[in-house]
């Protein structure tokens, strides 16, 4: 055992069950992280448990249907628990453990799975009771890289009124990775899998489940990603449970309550993302030494559980640069659109968050950088990663923004705008490349991301400012992810936000948010009810501030962004004539 947890009084656990991994958080009552452990897929199942030839970055792909084998899941929470016994980890101090999942992705739970739950034997590991009693009718868990439900979108969207009115109810248009896209799919081709389903859990909520032995219930924060839930109300909606749990259409209707069905199947989603659900199985007391009075709390998504470890204020945009681009900030009104997604709050009732997804994020700055590069360079120069990001990053801090260039760069499939392909305009005429082709394009790759970004947020932002002017305006930047290393593409972000830009250096932040989120919890238990600590000047503040806005720059963006989207609406055009 470490010195810093034998000193340690109590301890609050995050959990974060990724696509990758399940990684694990120990905080102390200061929010100080003291232990962090992690299960990596791949590296630690494929010679134990033979999955080497099926999962490659955690999951099986086959085309357009992608999933997990669940029972894998269940495996990494025993392997996880056994490395923390070998450390001798002190499980009898931990108060209350809290957890995040990858969003959207569900489990399956047949009518054996909660009597399974409610009296595991600790002479067993898990997953050895879990498979004999074949808790599970869909073996291999669907998860958020899935997009195998198109019709099953276009179906939802239509029978509700379109994909705007799916947006305002639910916070989303249909999505394919969506749950509730996801069950339809299983109602139509599986039948009698899902009546024998007797419980449908999201990742988020199955491993809560587990360590409180019997179903926790889906949280609103995560819940809000299925197409299912109304997020004005914070309830089911019943229109859509008819439509996604419809099973049968041999089956008169009259007769079948589809959405009363699939919403005893769900149960309630939980608005009080605090609530003490109950003290951890007995399982986990006798196997591992937990003290008996360990509560277990709602779990939820790792997008939520991120923005809880990152101390937000209002007006804080957090943006994280890695394969695919994501911006997230807090809203005091919900605002959907059929660009965004807007989730409730994990633990504020009076908060939304409003989340913008791109998919031409880091691979496609790669793909213009290695275009360029490869057309460029010498024979005897050097080919490594690094010398192709020095080579990038020189050109583009000695370039400047010019409001006679734009480019639009899709070499994905792009949903911000729904667009593909390359698209570069010089004086509003499109041009098959720029003369000075390197400096112009690395410059255009960046700014044009960025300019996509903060429309966007100006636009989500606009009815916030009639509400609360805290809202209403861009404060800061954040930065997550692999190139949010890049201090050259950060100082183009400042430029075109027009604000400070700051880095989280910390690790692992989804499952550092949930054991905030844990220790939140247990301080509002032991005050009846009410909360007397304030996270934000407990926790140690991991932001590096890292560009400041050159005002030359920002009023130069400020220019562009009228004709930015011009040219846009001209590049959406074109997708419609190829």
């Amino acid at each position: 055992m470490s010195a810093l947890l034998k000193n340690e009084v109590n301890l609050y656990i995050g959990l974060d069950l990724s696509t990758q991994a399940l990684k694990l958080t120990v905080i102390n009552d200061n929010c100080r992280v003291i232990f962090e452990e992690s299960v990596h897929f791949d590296n630690e199942f494929g010679d134990k448990y033979g999955y080497t030839f099926l999962i490659k970055n955690g999951v099986i792909t086959n085309e357009n249907v992608v999933t997990c084998p669940t029972m894998l899941w269940v495996e990494s929470i025993d392997l996880l628990l056994e490395k923390l016994q070998s450390q001798e980890f002190p499980f009898f101090k931990v108060k209350v453990i809290s957890g995040a999942g990858q969003q959207h992705g569900s489990v399956y739970w047949s009518t054996t799975s909660q009597s399974t739950l409610n009296s595991l034997n600790s002479s067993y590991s898990l997953a050895t009771q879990l498979k004999s009693n074949k808790v599970f009718t869909i073996t291999n868990s669907p998860t958020w890289q899935d997009s195998s439900t198109s019709l099953q979108c276009k179906n939802l969207e239509k029978l509700i009124g379109g994909p705007d009115v799916l947006a305002l109810i639910s916070g989303s248009k249909g999505f394919e990775r969506f749950t509730g896209n996801q069950i339809s799919k299983i109602c139509l081709q599986s039948p009698s899998q899902y009546l024998q389903t007797f419980r449908i859990s999201l990742v988020s909520s199955f491993l809560a489940s587990i360590f409180l032995g019997d179903f926790a219930p889906i949280d609103i924060a995560d819940g809000s990603g299925m197409n299912l839930l109304d997020i004005n109300t914070k309830n089911w909606d019943d229109r859509l449970l008819d439509i996604c749990g419809k099973y049968s259409t041999n089956t008169c209707e009259n007769d079948v309550k589809f959405g009363e069905e699939l919403k005893a199947k769900l149960g309630y989603p939980e608005s009080d993302g605090l609530k003490v659900l109950g003290n951890i199985s007995d399982y986990f007391v006798k196997s591992y030494g937990f003290s008996s009075d360990c509560k277990i709390i709602p779990f939820t998504g790792d997008n939520p559980a991120t923005l809880l470890s990152l101390q937000l204020s209002p007006g804080d945009v957090v943006i994280s640069l890695g394969t695919s681009d994501t911006v997230l900030f807090y809203t005091k009104k919900p605002r959907p659109s059929l660009e965004s997604h807007t989730l409730c709050h994990p633990i504020n009732k009076d908060l939304y968050i409003s989340m913008l997804c791109y998919k031409n994020g880091s691979l496609t700055r790669e793909y213009v950088r290695d275009f360029y590069y490869n057309n460029c360079k010498r024979d005897n120069e050097n080919d490594s990663n690094s010398a192709k990001w020095k080579w990038f990053n020189e050109i583009l801090a000695a370039s400047s923004p010019d409001p006679k260039k734009y480019g639009y760069y899709f070499v994905h499939q792009e949903i911000i705008p729904f667009a593909k392909g390359i698209y570069r305009f010089f004086k509003k005429n499109i041009v098959e490349d720029f003369k000075d082709m390197p400096e112009s394009n690395i410059r255009t790759v960046v700014e044009s991301q960025f300019m996509s970004m903060k429309l966007r947020v100006d636009q989500l932002l606009t009815d916030d400012k009639n509400v609360d002017k805290e809202f209403g305006l861009i404060k800061k930047v954040l930065v997550v992810g692999g190139a949010s290393k890049n201090n050259e593409i950060l100082q183009v972000l400042a430029d075109v936000f027009g604000v400070q830009v700051w880095r989280f250096n910390a690790t692992n932040s989804a499952s550092l948010g949930a054991a905030i989120k844990a220790r939140l919890a247990y301080s509002k238990f032991v005050n009846n009810n009410r909360l007397d600590i304030n996270i934000n000047e407990m926790l140690e503040d991991g932001n590096e501030l890292v560009a400041q806005p050159r005002q030359e720059n920002t009023a130069i963006y400020k220019s562009m962004m009228k004709d930015y989207l011009e040219l846009e609406q001209i590049v959406i055009g074109l997708q419609k004539i190829s």
